[in-house]
């Protein structure tokens, strides 16, 4: 058996080699590595991977955030499964789904059958976490433009940057979602100017932060989570539901579940989708089942 690792060293605080070469020395077996080299190259290393991948034998191990996995794993064939080793900022979907920074429980997944979760894709990649717009983009994209995230990062305090940027976004009242949802029964819902627009595919975003208690991988189900946040105190009181976990007895949060859903923006808006920040105006999002293990 030969475990393939695909890598980013750039995710979090860089410690993708010093990973990969713990794993060198603990496991008696053969590793192939292939560092993702610039942005969005997970493409070109699952093609490398899959020259040589034999599914009934070898494992793939991915190390990085939860974008890297997001891009490796649209690419990566679906009945394939796969391992997972969180090294990024905000690591959502790790913790989420319970997984540990413990060597000795990776490799002991990788010898046992592998877990069903369900993966929302869109014509552009797929979702593991959250799609976002209004408040979440907004705030994502500022983080990522932003040279803090970078020097905190290299102190373990990347989570840092994205409470600055929000207590930021919260002041200066960023751009507001306004979109169309399409249910999979064909009822359209208007979205109309709301400060917090969420379609939530697991528990976590933002590092930590949760947007639906009952949101999870584990079934077949997307849980749309909106508030309207009119006045600067409201928009205070939706984030305070969020840190507090009140979610259901807040007056503010709206909550629908969907199984498929399309979004329409009148034009091209920015969304944040697994910490990533994309630019479109319909969003296609279709269940897909994966394999992990855990």
């Amino acid at each position: 058996m030969t475990l393939y690792i695909i890598a980013n060293p750039h995710s979090g605080n860089r410690s993708a080699k010093d990973v990969i070469t713990t794993l060198k020395h603990k496991l008696n077996q053969e590793i192939a590595v292939f560092l993702t080299r610039y942005p969005d190259d997970e493409e070109n290393q699952v093609k490398h991977v899959l020259e040589t991948f034999q599914c009934n034998q070898d494992r793939l191990l991915v190390l990085g955030g939860d974008g890297t996995l997001s891009k490796v794993l649209y690419y990566w064939p679906a009945d394939f499964p796969f391992a997972y080793y969180p090294i990024g900022s905000g690591n959502d979907f790790a913790r989420a789904l319970g997984l540990k920074k413990d060597f000795t429980r990776l490799i002991e997944s990788t010898k046992q059958e592998p877990k069903e979760i369900t993966v929302y894709t869109y014509q552009n990649g797929l979702v593991l976490n959250s799609l976002d717009l209004g408040f979440a983009s907004w705030v994502i994209n500022h983080v990522e433009q932003s040279q803090l995230k970078a020097r905190l990062n290299k102190y373990h305090l990347g989570k840092l940057t994205y409470i600055i940027t929000a207590i930021q976004c919260l002041i200066k009242k960023p751009a507001l979602a306004s979109l169309c949802l399409e249910t999979e029964s064909g009822e359209l819902v208007e979205v109309n100017n709301h400060f917090f627009f969420s379609l939530a595919n697991n528990t976590y975003f933002g590092g930590g932060v949760m947007i639906w208690p009952h949101a999870t991988a584990y079934s077949e189900q997307l849980d749309c989570v909106y508030a309207k946040g009119e006045t600067l105190w409201e928009r205070v009181l939706v984030l305070l539901s969020l840190v507090f976990k009140i979610h259901e007895y807040s007056p503010y949060l709206q909550h629908q579940p969907y199984k498929q859903v399309t979004i329409r923006t009148p034009e091209k808006s920015l969304i944040e989708i697994d910490g990533e920040i994309v630019s479109l105006d319909e969003v296609i999002l279709t269940p897909q089942k994966r394999y992990i293990y855990l």
